[in-house]
């Protein structure tokens, strides 16, 4: 486009690049609905979706938190990153080189997310091509021996670590890589003396892979006899174990289809389950299990699987897993592997059939739990030791969710169970559990004036459209964001000199600018001529009003008389305070842009008259003001423009 920076014609073929349906799905499993795309928010927590992509407007909105934009906002609210640098992760994506150094959106000192993360593609490569060298050997051999197919090995891009303090360091150093770089992403660790070497020797090396098919980090797993039998790389801008999960990258296709999972423990449980024909199997990475795994697993699928190994570290595993699952509404099963095998190698020895029985015979949350219960009560004859372990069983419920959530025959067993249990009737149950429940509230603070500064934020937010004027503009745009072609009827109302320096008067003054210059309009394109992911949420949010406001004709005249009323009373108002002597300086219209003038967007005649009556403001007693000022005299004209 003429007049269009090489800056602006690079983020456009980004955008073109980057469906925004394709982005968000490495992140959000979306369903159908019309002609959007709906999904469980990833910027809050929520249970019913309210998060929706719509392709042909590219761009998203949640209904539930407010936060909306184009692809390039989504990357920075997911990432937590400025534009540019959500522009690069882009660009990476898409397979644009940019000229901009891949620092963007970090200090001088420390990389960035797009800095480690083409490192870490980088070492992934070599990595790999190290496993198909002649020191390979040993870890090729291992994998073969565990059941590994060369089909998995290339899709999961599977390396090896040679067995030397250097080798990765050596070859960084011959490719110019800084070690800085290097110790951020956790590839080296410093010496005492200075120097530096490599973090994973003689390893097994398991990329980290994200919905967007990015390398976050890696697993090691040693082929010696170091006491760590698995190390993972330390956490960075970029890798959080307690945030990853092992396979997503290979998973995510399968959700749409299954809307399940199948969690395992570790990486060659995951590798070997998708082997086996599992494709929706995820392991966590040598941590337990956190809100935030819970939290990505309910975004793509519906219900989980836990399949814990048979021994009590796995039990306990799976148990302490619980809570977050029934806080979530995830539906979660547990079954576990018999005979002291863990997944991997059952599946090698009793293969995939025997497996998916293993997984159809995987029974509920509650029915675990209530069966540890039964447990733990047997043998026991003491009335006080059976009742708690029934508190502990009903404490968890009332820690994880309410009971009325659940489905009626699911809270009708439970009721009966535990009051056979206990030899006492469902209505005693209930009763205990609501004293439960009030002894695990926590006390309530006393609410305050101000909430905060995000609250405080927000109700400035609100007084802002509150303005008649903020109003009306945000009238006209509602309607011209959906239908651009009325513009040519109320271009006058988009005269920068008439503009307040507001949110809504940017945006307008940014749509005039994108009409007049002849750029084809979209509503993505106009969200990225701002970086501002607020920005962004505040035109989607005026889009979908106008949107569902409709009648566009009769909203967009009656928006433009209101603009002529506002601006009239306005100016008779800046007159009326000239007459009581106020200085022009201070004198406030609608048009002031925040310019050194005083009265910026008032005819030079009217200046005049004001000045005039400044002067003579001493003649004019406050009974006169009273009085209408127009009277006698003609209209007073708009303003040009």
């Amino acid at each position: 486009m003429i007049g269009r920076s090489t800056t602006e014609q690079m983020t456009d073929r980004i955008r073109q690049a980057s469906d925004i349906l394709e982005v968000v799905s490495a992140y959000v499993t979306l369903k159908r609905a019309g002609r959007s795309f709906k999904g469980l928010c990833p910027f809050h927590a929520e249970k019913t979706p309210s998060f929706n992509v719509t392709p042909d407007k590219q761009t998203f909105k949640c209904f539930g938190c407010g936060v909306g934009g184009d692809v390039f906002k989504f990357i920075q609210l997911r990432e937590g990153v400025g534009f540019p640098e959500a522009r690069a992760i882009l660009a990476a994506r898409a397979g644009i080189p940019l000229e901009e150094k891949s620092t963007a959106g970090a200090s001088a000192n420390e990389p960035g997310k797009l800095d480690i993360e083409k490192l870490n593609r980088w070492a992934a490569r070599w990595f790999a091509r190290q496993l198909n060298s002649a020191d390979g050997r040993s870890a090729m051999s291992y994998l073969k021996d565990r059941g590994f197919t060369t089909q998995s090995v290339a899709a999961f891009q599977i390396g090896y670590a040679p067995d030397r303090w250097d080798a990765l360091l050596a070859e960084a150093r011959r490719e110019r890589i800084p070690e800085r770089l290097l110790i951020a992403a956790g590839l080296i660790k410093p010496r005492d003396d200075g120097g530096c070497y490599d973090a994973f020797r003689n390893r097994i090396i398991f990329p980290i892979r994200d919905g967007m098919d990015r390398v976050l980090g890696f697993g090691g797993r040693t082929l010696g006899d170091d006491p760590a039998k698995y190390i993972n790389s330390p956490q960075s801008v970029l890798f959080d174990k307690s945030r990853c999960l092992f396979g997503l990258a290979t998973a995510k296709e399968s959700f749409r289809e299954t809307r399940s999972a199948i969690l395992v423990e570790g990486y060659v449980d995951c590798i070997l389950a998708q082997q086996f024909g599992f494709t929706n199997a995820l392991a966590t990475l040598g941590t337990a299990l956190t809100v935030e795994h819970v939290r990505l697993l309910s975004r793509y699928v519906d219900s989980v699987t836990i399949v814990f190994d048979s021994d009590e570290a796995g039990r306990k595993a799976a148990d302490g897993s619980l809570p977050l699952f029934l806080t979530e509404r995830l539906e979660v099963r547990l079954a576990h592997v018999p005979e002291g095998k863990d997944p991997a190698d059952f599946l090698i020895l009793r293969g995939a059939e025997a497996f998916r029985g293993i997984l159809t015979s995987a029974v509920g949350a509650l029915e675990f739990k209530w069966n540890q219960v039964l447990r733990q009560c047997r043998g026991q004859t003491s009335n006080l030791d059976r009742r708690r372990a029934v508190e502990e069983f009903l404490g968890l419920l009332v820690r994880s969710a309410d009971l009325g959530s659940f489905d009626p025959i699911q809270r009708g067993f439970i009721l009966n169970q535990v009051g056979k249990l206990l030899g006492i009737s469902t209505e005693e149950v209930n009763r205990q559990l609501r004293m439960i429940a009030r002894r695990s509230l926590p006390a309530q603070p006393a609410r305050s004036a101000s909430s905060g500064s995000g609250s405080v934020a927000m109700q400035s937010a609100v007084r802002a459209l509150r303005d008649e004027y903020s109003a009306a503009i945000s009238d006209l745009l509602g309607v011209l964001l959906n239908e651009p072609g009325y513009y040519e009827e109320v271009a006058a109302e988009f005269d920068p000199a008439l503009l307040p320096d507001t949110p809504i008067g940017r945006i307008a003054r940014e749509l005039a600018a994108m009409m007049q210059s002849g750029e084809v309009y979209s509503l993505a394109g106009l969200i990225g001529r701002f970086e501002s992911v607020e920005m962004a949420a505040l035109i989607v949010n005026l889009q979908s009003n106008g949107e569902v406001r409709g009648n566009y004709e009769a909203t967009l005249h009656g928006a433009a008389q209101r603009l002529e009323q506002i601006r009239t009373q306005r100016r008779l108002t800046t007159l009326a305070a000239g007459l009581r002597g106020r200085p022009i300086g201070a004198l406030a219209g609608i048009g002031t842009t925040g310019a050194s003038s005083g009265a910026t967007g008032l005819q030079s005649e009217e200046l005049s008259a004001l000045e005039t009556a400044r002067q003579v403001s001493h003649f004019a007693a406050p009974k006169h003001l009273a009085a209408p000022i127009t009277a006698g005299a003609g209209p007073i004209a708009p303003p040009a423009g």
